[in-house]
């Protein structure tokens, strides 16, 4: 029984995914991506602040998408990278006046000269979160955007133990992986307002944002994704899953 809920876990972990997808390819990106995690773990710190914001997708960009109805989508893309990169600068900044620990703004952490897919990206977030953070602050309308959710999924995900692979591991050496499992557990999430969210409250963020898209008649099926995979944690978590 041990080993099939094991197989689970793997096969609906976003971290074991993306991880898998980029680590085990020979890349120059794979590099970039290696490189920069043995960089951070070279700094010393106890606690690390990572600021969520909207990319390239997000409530801005549909919106966009409705006005402009005959831009293309690289126009679209553009305005909305601009946009949510500004809003959250401005986000980071505010979070700084209160938080007295280093503040991640991924948006920052971008490579030069090189071409990423979204698998490169959320490789590197995800695994910043899983090894390092002790809080994740979400900016308002994360729950529009893709790599948003998933980085609240994966936060919660946390909670059911770490993933399994024969060529990987899934914690910072650097420390022991009993006080890593512990920090994983603790993550705590807040809203742009500084209140806590648990899965819950995300699950209802995020039904919200579908019933938005579907009244105005956009594809919402990677918001359903979204939901699916978060009510299977949640189950998993109800049912005192560990791994």
């Amino acid at each position: 029984m041990k080993q099939v809920s094991e197989e689970i876990l793997e096969s609906r972990s976003l971290w074991f995914r993306y991880k898998t997808l980029v680590w085990l390819q020979e890349s120059p990106q794979r590099d970039v991506v290696h490189n920069t995690m043995r960089l951070l773990r070279s700094i010393r710190f106890r606690e690390l602040a990572y600021v969520s914001v909207p990319i390239t997708s997000g409530k801005f960009f549909y919106k966009l998408q409705l006005a402009h109805p005959r831009a293309t989508r690289d126009e679209l893309m553009t305005a909305s990278i601009n946009h949510n990169y500004q809003v959250g600068w401005e986000f980071a900044e505010n979070l700084q006046k209160h938080r007295n620990c280093p503040i991640l703004y991924p948006a920052d952490l971008v490579p030069a000269h090189q071409q990423w897919e979204q698998d490169h990206f959320q490789a590197l977030w995800l695994s910043i979160i899983g090894e390092f953070c002790t809080e994740i602050h979400m900016c308002e309308g994360w729950e529009f955007s893709n790599g948003g959710r998933e980085e609240f999924a994966h936060v919660m995900q946390l909670r059911l133990g770490l993933p399994s692979h024969p060529k990987l591991i899934f914690f910072n050496t650097k420390n022991s992986e009993e006080a890593e499992r512990k920090r994983m557990k603790t993550i705590m999430v807040y809203d742009h307002r500084g209140n806590a969210i648990s899965l819950q409250d995300g699950v209802k963020l995020i039904e919200g944002a579908r019933a938005w898209m579907k009244n105005r008649c956009l594809n919402g099926a990677k918001f359903e994704n979204s939901l699916d995979l978060l009510h299977w944690t949640d189950s998993m978590i109800q049912q005192g899953f560990y791994q």
